[in-house]
């Protein structure tokens, strides 16, 4: 056969993201080279997902002919703390990716909130060095010091490539459970704080192209990227890089409006 390159992509999705999700896959396969097949992992939760939208995600198979879908049913038994405040409890499903996941390397994981414009060749074969976890820079960072850290690498859990390899080699969802059981009342953004605490250390930056956020301006994306330097002068990316990640994405993240929900979204 042709494939030079297989990929895996998992999203964490309940009933009400079925179309979005549906979009963000099609815009992998649609714009994915001819060489690349893309395995979706798709963690569901058992009891509640309907058939009728697992068959949706089944019909890509026969549509496009370098994919394949696996559907992971979840019960929820490990996640009795998980704070249910802002998002569903399908938010967490990336914390069980090593547990759920043995025979792969590394996965890429998308929320529903995503368009992919490239191939993710480049992507998957990033140099991560010491890092269990690559993503794009997010402004939360003072959620950290709560925990006592002070740290600037601090990432969106929206778009993340893992190392399933390396953290096979740790008891990493059992110490994401005891974090959330010691914690519950105080994750202010629940399964990103999870993945930024509980791997400081372990975190590192994916080039700004791969999982950028829908901006508004160039006022704002250069905000972003300086907003610490208030305090210690360090940038996650050089300012060039990210404009030009803004204006040519590979992977766009809609973190505030979504595309689906305001017609006129830009």
């Amino acid at each position: 056969s042709l494939i030079k390159q297989r990929i895996s992509v998992s999203y964490g999705i309940d009933n009400n993201y079925t179309y979005p999700t549906l979009v963000s896959m099609i815009s992998i396969l649609e714009n994915s080279s001819n060489y690349t097949f893309y395995t979706f992992h798709l963690l569901v939760q058992k009891s509640t997902f309907k058939k009728e939208n697992i068959e949706k995600f089944m019909h890509l198979e026969k549509k496009y002919n370098r994919c394949k879908i696996n559907i992971i049913e979840l019960t929820n038994e490990n996640l009795s703390n998980a704070n249910k405040n802002r998002y569903p409890i399908e938010a967490y499903y990336r914390l069980l990716l090593r547990k759920l996941i043995s025979n792969i390397d590394r996965i890429i994981y998308l929320d529903a909130d995503t368009l992919v414009f490239t191939d993710l060749t480049e992507m998957i074969n990033l140099e991560m060095n010491n890092s269990l976890i690559l993503g794009f820079v997010d402004n939360g960072y003072k959620n950290a010091e709560q925990y006592g850290i002070k740290t600037y690498l601090y990432i969106t859990s929206g778009v993340l490539l893992i190392n399933l390899k390396e953290m096979r080699k740790e008891n990493i969802t059992q110490k994401f459970f005891e974090f959330m059981e010691n914690n519950k009342n105080n994750l202010i953004q629940e399964d990103q704080t999870i993945i930024n605490i509980v791997l400081h250390g372990k975190i590192g930056f994916l080039p700004p192209k791969f999982g950028i956020w829908s901006f508004l301006n160039r006022k704002n994306v250069l905000y972003h990227n300086h907003y610490e330097n208030k305090t210690s002068g360090i940038q996650a990316y050089n300012d060039e890089e990210i404009l030009k990640a803004w204006k040519f994405p590979s992977i766009l993240h809609y973190v505030r409006a979504k595309p689906w929900k305001k017609k006129s979204y830009y």
